[in-house]
């Protein structure tokens, strides 16, 4: 085999993009592989040029050639490189690298847990615009009243260990979470769950408390993650024969290994938590990956912590990895290193991005609970103090469609429904920003600037509306520094003679947190909004926290994070957009833990339309879509927080050892290595040859 010499060091990345310090290379090189057994030397007829008495003839001899040696075997961490996928653990480092116990708290389930391990019932193609029945033979039947749930398994189903996977595994899933406080899923179960009993060896039917036709949306449809069923046989001990949970010991105990219902089964960890390596079971037919989608190509999957973006992506140059998590210099400097690496799209120029179709939209959120971040106008002055086109550049490098409504512009599904009659309204939307003076604040031209720049910077990129609209969206808030001004004021900030902000007698002063890290969508979100707040003139101050519950805690002044709730993109249903805008999540108390959305927005009409939603079928869209546009409309007079872009992942992907992952020219599936589609991602692509 023919090796790959071009090794890329830090010096070379550093001299390709202009990045700051490197740090340290988390990943393993390549061990040099031992050469093959030579074959046996076999003897053959050449032919040479002699003279014999002056005078030049052919001469016959036999001459032994230099033994052949065999195609070595190229191996990454011990395994065979062209048998294995690597892929970038999205959460890095894994905290509790021993620990399967999922069902008793947060786990880094992308360690391939969700990835190729556990099978949910049903799996969300947001790409596709469709539910996958998965370990779930068909979708639920609610009852007309919606109080009784009944769901069908896939019949011959195994775990790991070879035990059949039946409705008594389910039914003693939601009995036991329901029954132990804290467990996953504990507080939806609790409060909403009656009972639950087998009907037959494949059928769990579930009584409600209350009406909801979303009860299997909220628990057991995984999008990033849901409810996934225990195996009975190794949890029923801490169950007793009174429905008592022996917590103690559940909350100690590590599933250690873990059974899988899923194509793969754990092969072996890092103790240190950089890495979790998983192999195909031989029994791979008897999943619900493989009835529905087939064999998935690779032997062996290992998800790795390769550490910062420098060391990712020399570990790609050195084809130790096939799909990693980048900022956009990383993703440039793999393209530029690395002939076979690419972004989402085939064209390596602009955009390189993935798909802008994630059903999460990223942003920021303000305090609402805050003054003056409690105030209407003085959000929306902070909206149109942005320039989009700047703020996208900073952000994405103006990659990344503009998205400012509270729902994926470019799903499919939702432009009908949502996006064009709301961009018909917002052409005559306006702000009173003081005095009676009315302002238009939609801006239908931000997409076709935002190419114009992107061509002025030496880019290349159709100027046709339609490819414009489909992959930059149809607007963005109106850059309009005298309207920001003027709301400003109104909202009772006053500016001196030196251009300084004041708020109630004294200077101005807020921060933009995010608790995330370079690269990823909550922190450039957060530090773009800050870039553009300064230019405007306020003294905004960007900050990045370790502590996760921050946010939840409402110690902040604006934070990046979504701006809404991630929506499932089959129907016009956007219950699970605002939920947690409902004033029944309100903790009201900053320095509490809010269980709906971080910024502590709610609204009275809103909680009308929840709750009239909630006990309408999801597939009504006669009577979801007028509801659904009502509290769009409300939501953006409101401004409780700025939707900026689609939550963005950008990764980029080798074809080094396989080829025919999901991209801009063939999404088959999401595309994303972190999500629980990944195991039927597996089924499509194809070793290269190497």
């Amino acid at each position: 085999m023919k090796i790959n010499k071009k090794i890329v060091t830090r010096r070379d990345f550093i001299r390709l993009v202009g990045l700051g310090a490197a740090g340290t290379l988390a990943a393993c090189s390549t061990p040099t592989p031992a050469p093959a057994a030579p074959a046996a030397p076999q003897q053959v007829e050449v032919t040479r040029i002699v003279e014999v008495a002056g005078t030049p003839q052919v001469e016959v001899i036999t001459a032994t050639p230099a033994p052949t040696v065999a195609a070595e075997v190229v191996k990454v961490m011990g395994f065979a490189r062209s048998e294995t996928v690597f892929a970038q653990q999205l959460t890095g480092t894994n905290a509790t690298p021993t620990n399967f116990n999922f069902w008793a708290g947060w786990r880094q389930q992308d360690r391939g847990m969700q990835q190729v391990m556990n099978e949910p019932l049903w799996v969300d193609d947001f790409e596709a615009g469709k539910e996958i029945d998965a370990l779930a033979a068909e979708p639920p039947t609610y009852s007309a009243d919606f109080k009784t749930l009944t769901i069908k398994l896939r019949q011959g189903m195994m775990w790991s260990d070879n035990t059949e996977i039946t409705a008594d595994d389910l039914t003693f899933t939601v009995n036991f979470i329901k029954a132990t406080p804290a467990a996953t899923n504990n507080a939806s179960l609790a409060l909403q769950v009656d009972s639950a009993t087998s009907t037959d060896k494949y059928t769990t039917t579930i009584q409600l408390k209350n009406p909801n036709p979303r009860f299997h949306y909220e628990n057991f449809v995984d999008l990033w993650g849901s409810l996934w069923v225990m195996p009975k046989h190794v949890f029923e001990k801490f169950m007793a024969s009174d429905g008592t949970v022996d917590t103690k010991a559940f909350f100690a105990f590590e599933y250690n290994p873990p059974l899988s219902s899923g194509p793969y089964v754990l092969n072996g960890l890092d103790p240190a938590g950089k890495w979790t390596a998983w192999v195909k079971r031989d029994d791979w037919a008897k999943t619900p990956t493989g009835t529905i989608f087939g064999e998935p190509k690779p032997k062996n999957v290992v998800f790795v912590d390769y550490g910062d973006f420098t060391a990712r992506v020399i570990s790609m140059t050195r084809h130790e990895v096939d799909q990693v998590d980048l900022d956009l210099p990383g993703i440039r400097a793999a393209i530029k290193a690395e002939p076979t690496a690419r972004g989402y799209y085939e064209k390596q120029d602009f955009p390189y991005i993935q798909s802008n179709r994630h059903p999460g939209v990223g942003g920021v959120a303000f305090n609402t609970l805050k003054a003056p971040f409690d105030n209407p106008d003085f959000r929306w002055a902070l909206t149109l103090a942005i320039d989009p086109i700047s703020y996208m550049t900073t952000a994405y490098d103006g990659c990344a469609a503009m998205n400012p409504l509270p729902i994926v512009v470019n799903g499919p599904q939702m432009i009908k429904p949502y996006i064009e009659p709301l961009v018909a309204w917002l052409k005559d939307f306006t702000l009173d920003i003081g005095g009676g003076e009315m302002v238009k604040v939609w801006d239908p031209t931000a997409p076709t600037r935002l190419v114009q720049d992107a061509i002025s910077r030496g880019f290349e990129f159709p100027t046709d509306a339609d490819t414009i609209q489909t992959s930059f969206g149809y607007g963005s808030w109106l850059y309009n520094v005298d309207a920001a001004t003027k709301l400003l004021k109104k909202a009772g900030l006053t500016q001196g003679a030196d251009k300084k902000w004041s708020y109630k007698g004294q200077p101005f002063t807020f921060t933009v947190l995010t608790s995330d890290t370079p690269g990823r969508w909550a922190y450039q979100n957060a530090l773009a909004a800050q870039v553009e707040w300064t230019r405007f003139g306020l003294d905004a101050r960007f900050e990045v926290t370790t502590d996760s519950l921050r946010g939840a805690m409402g110690q902040f002044d604006v934070f990046g994070t979504q701006t809404h709730g991630s929506n499932y993109l089959e129907n016009p249903d956007l219950f699970r957009t605002f939920t947690a805008f409902n004033t029944s999540y309100l903790e009201k108390n900053l320095g509490k833990q809010q269980f709906g959305h971080p910024s502590r927005w709610t609204d009275k009409r809103v909680d009308e339309i929840l709750n009239k939603i909630m006990v309408t079928d999801p597939t009504d869209s006669a009577t979801l879509q007028p509801l659904g546009l009502e509290m769009l409309q409300i939501y953006i007079k409101a401004m409780p927080c700025i939707s900026a872009t689609t939550s963005l992942d950008p990764y980029a992907i080798s074809s080094y050892y396989w080829t025919g992952w999901p991209s801009g020219e063939n999404h088959f599936t999401v595309p994303y290595h972190h999500y629980p589609n990944y195991k039927y991602l597996l089924t499509q692509i194809k070793p290269s040859g190497k």
